[in-house]
């Protein structure tokens, strides 16, 4: 193995991306370093990049954290993973394992939480260094651009699916049909749900049918009306950015409807109290997946019951990629090829 790699570098918020020859990276304790074959593109990284959320270390950053290779070499203490493994990682790096969220299954709420991009390098290099125990198996069928974005995008929304307890013949309403409400429509399907898809875009909503959409619904129409016709929606996602969907998801509801917040609208969302408390309704956040929601959802795309829509692109390419998913004009996911 040779002494160094190519990665993608941030240096500044909002800067070019810049491919240099950088030391590849030693596994301390717990950790395995692997060799990465593809990184999917999320809208956290563009976050990141364009600085809404600081940096507080020093140097330049490797972004990346819906990374997939196989281990290379294991640091000490490492028992689980032998070199040869095919593993992923999502945007969790560490967790505390102590604290009364990790004990009780609410591991992504950690106080200590460190993440890729944020506390540790990411993935859109040749080499990365993950924690053993945050190191999800990839099933051995599953190609790796069908499940890279599998580890942050697509586990949000299947832990968001699963919060809002979907029962067989409900109403769910997926506003916004980009990479996570792609997954939400199918996993929602998966429960036996009718699902809605709300979205601005014809060609979007035309792959909301594709994907297995039962209706679906422009933002520029009277939204609630139109869902109210199908009976009301029984739970909403919001994956679309954008305050307005909040207001939709509110007229939308019927009694009890739970409503699940995924995306980061810049504005503030604003709402009447008694619109929630005479209707019952239950309002929730959801940021990530735990790690056993991370194999389920692997297991389910290697059964075929959920599936990525990818668009693959080189590394020498990354920076033209960051600011394609920018401008907003992105079906699917975007993956990394990395040489």
């Amino acid at each position: 193995m040779t002494e160094t790699m190519a990665a993608a570098v941030m240096t500044a918020a909002g800067e070019p991306l810049e491919i240099r020859d950088l030391p590849i990276p030693k596994p301390g304790p717990g950790e395995v370093l692997v060799r990465i074959e593809v990184c999917g593109l999320c809208h956290t990284d563009l976050h990141l990049w364009k600085g809404d959320q600081p940096i507080e270390r020093d140097g330049p950053v490797i972004l990346g954290h819906e990374g997939i290779g196989t281990v290379v070499e294991l640091g000490p203490g490492v028992t689980r993973l032998k070199p040869g493994n095919r593993v992923g990682t999502g945007y969790v790096h560490a967790t505390c394992g102590n604290c009364r969220e990790c004990l009780t299954g609410h591991e992504t709420h950690c106080a200590s939480v460190e993440c890729i991009g944020v506390n540790a390098d990411g993935c859109f290099a040749q080499y990365a260094v993950f924690r053993e125990s945050w190191a999800t198996p990839i099933p051995a069928r599953l190609e790796g651009a069908q499940a890279a974005p599998l580890l942050c995008a697509g586990v949000a929304a299947y832990s968001a699916i699963r919060k809002a307890r979907l029962e067989p013949g409900e109403l769910a309403v997926v506003f916004g049909v980009g990479g996570l409400g792609t997954y939400a429509i199918q996993i929602a399907r998966n429960h036996g749900a009718r699902v809605a898809a709300v979205d601005i875009s014809d060609e979007k909503l035309e792959h909301a049918r594709r994907m297995g959409a039962d209706y679906t619904i422009r933002a520029d129409r009277d939204v609630a009306s139109d869902i109210h016709a199908l009976g009301g929606a029984n739970a909403c996602f919001n994956f679309a950015p954008v305050a307005a969907s909040w207001r939709q998801m509110i007229l939308a509801a019927a009694p009890r409807a739970r409503l699940v917040l995924i995306s980061l609208p810049a504005e503030s969302l604003r709402f009447e109290a008694a619109e929630i408390i005479e209707r019952g309704l239950l309002v929730m956040g959801n940021a990530d997946g735990t790690r056993q929601e991370l194999r389920q959802i692997m297991e389910l795309a290697a059964a075929d019951h959920v599936r990525s829509v990818v668009t693959r692109i080189p590394l020498r390419d990354i920076d033209k990629a960051f600011r394609r998913l920018a401008s907003g004009g992105v079906t699917g996911r975007l993956v990394v090829d990395i040489p």
